[in-house]
This record gives structure tokens, sequence and C-alpha cells, in this order.
């Protein structure tokens, strides 16, 4: 959209995988990629990056680092989607008061099937999120986290 951007950078040479056929992961996918920036939204998706049937919707900022691997059906926002209070979604939806954070998501790191990285979420190097995760808040390097609310259960050393 307008005022929008969506980056897909391969400075390094290394292709960015877009998985969206039913049996290009044998995980299963229950949708095709759907990549969306919106109302000023920005995503940068760096070499290497792969995914399959995931859902990367932005309307602040989203960034995807090098060699990251996105699982079957993992979802990735920035934002609420709509305002959370009734009055502000009826009579008129008032997006200007939608809550909205960057995310960041570093080298490396694995995101398991059907996990959410939500709004204001910063993923450091070589960080695996567990499938079925709910991912809000900062976590360092080299750790596994798995949960809802998702938590450190675990290092992951190189």
């Amino acid at each position: 959209m307008k005022g929008s951007n969506i980056l897909f950078s391969n400075k390094g040479g290394r292709k960015i995988n877009i998985f969206s056929h039913p049996f290009s992961n044998m995980f299963g996918l229950s949708q095709r990629c759907i990549i969306v920036a919106k109302n000023g939204g920005k995503i940068i998706i760096n070499e290497g990056v792969g995914m399959s049937g995931c859902t990367i919707y932005s309307m602040e900022s989203i960034t995807i680092g090098r060699n990251t691997d996105i699982g079957s059906g993992c979802k990735i926002i920035d934002n609420d989607f709509h305002p959370l209070p009734y009055s502000e979604r009826y009579p008129v939806e008032r997006l200007d008061l939608l809550k909205k954070r960057p995310v960041v998501i570093g080298e490396g790191c694995f995101l398991g099937a059907n996990s959410i990285i939500l709004k204001g979420t910063t993923l450091g190097k070589n960080v695996v999120v567990g499938a079925g995760s709910v991912v809000s808040g900062t976590f360092p390097d080299n750790v596994i986290i798995a949960g809802n609310p998702a938590r450190i259960i675990k290092d992951n050393k190189e």
C-alpha cells in the first residue's frame, strides 16, 4: 500500500525461499504465504530466509534476520489488527488508535510451526521458538523458547 515498503535483501547472494505450494512442506500448509505492509508498515526480509505458509503483516516495522527459517503457519505481526476497546471499533473502526510496535528477529533463528510473534518482540541471534508458541517480549541470543506465553526453556549452544 502507498507509504509502505517490503524489501527482500540478498546482499550476500543467498536466496530467499518462499514456499506456498501445499506439498512444499511435509508438515503441511494450511495457507499460502501472506506478506502485507499497510498504512506505512515496513518489512525487511534478509538473505537466506526460508518460509512456508506463513503470514507477515506490518503496520509499523518487521525485520527478519539472515538465515532465519519460518515454519508452516507461523504469524508475525507488529500490531493488534484493530483497536481492542469496543468503543474504538464500533460504529467506525479507529485505525489511528491501533497499537503498534516493531518486531525484530535476529539472524539464524528458527520459528516453529504455528508460532505467533506479537508486536514489540525482539529475538536475538540463533533463537529457536517452539511450535505453537505465543511470543512477546525480548529474548537474548542462543536460547530456546516455548509456551504461551513463551519463556526461555534452555540454552541453544552453537
